[in-house]
């Protein structure tokens, strides 16, 4: 299966991923993506069907942190290494980031399996969804990225490297 990486078409993958969020019903603390400067890089299958997207926001260069939201349909295969490097080396290498910030439902017990593989810090946040859900918030720093199996693995921090 070879997936196509969609860059340049920030708007389109935008509004999948808030489109998708919506539906889901915890729309991530926020409604849409105000900001006019996000960047989004959209994943798509051998049918050129768009079926995952990430969605990079409230980028502060002085800080050096960024948000991501991602969304994808469900039962297609997206999360590959070659993924996870594309993902984490916009925020890490090409910006600079120092932390790499998502926020989901509480309820999503696989999101939250899946954040901790990679190493992000999970913080449970009350009523951050409303006053009847709960939010967490993830957090992944440079160092903890570095430190994640899958980055070790397949030498994502290395922007030649080829994933397996």
């Amino acid at each position: 299966m070879a997936l196509k990486y969609i860059y340049g078409q920030d708007a389109l993958v935008a509004d999948f991923v808030a489109r998708s969020k919506l539906k889901s019903g915890f729309t991530e603390w926020h409604t849409g993506f105000a900001d006019k400067n996000l960047k989004a890089i959209g994943i798509a299958n051998e049918d050129n069907e768009l079926i995952a997207g990430l969605v990079y926001f409230n980028y502060h260069p002085e800080a050096q942190t960024i948000e991501i939201s991602i969304d994808a349909l469900p039962k297609h295969r997206w999360l590959t290494p070659e993924t996870l490097a594309v993902m984490f080396q916009y925020p890490f290498l090409d910006c600079g980031c120092q932390m790499l910030i998502t926020k989901t439902s509480s309820r999503s017990e696989h999101v939250q399996r899946m954040l901790a593989a990679m190493n992000f810090q999970l913080i449970r946040i009350p009523r951050a969804g409303g006053r009847h859900e709960d939010g967490v918030l993830a957090l992944l720093t440079y160092e903890d990225w570095l430190e994640a199996k899958f980055c070790k693995r397949y030498g994502h921090h290395l922007r030649d490297a080829k994933a397996a």
